[in-house]
């Protein structure tokens, strides 16, 4: 297939596809997503480590930090 026909089949199918993703936008299939979903948050919850902080101290160095880097350049 040249260039010129491989244009040509994306102009033809281009409106088809976006059609099809603009309906599946609409219509989700939340049952089939959360099934697929299901693995990888079970597998979260099987390996994620309590943590004894809520992250705002971490958070707050991140800031500190960003300020530091932030006032260093002006």
């Amino acid at each position: 297939m040249d260039a010129k026909q491989w244009v040509e089949n994306w102009k033809r199918v281009g409106p088809i596809l976006e059609q099809i993703e603009a309906e599946e936008l609409r219509a989700p299939d939340y049952h089939e997503r959360l099934k697929n979903l299901l693995p990888t948050i079970h597998w979260v919850c099987d390996h994620a480590e309590p943590t004894t902080t809520s992250g705002l101290v971490e958070q707050q160095r991140w800031f500190m930090k960003m300020h530091e880097q932030i006032n260093a350049k002006k």
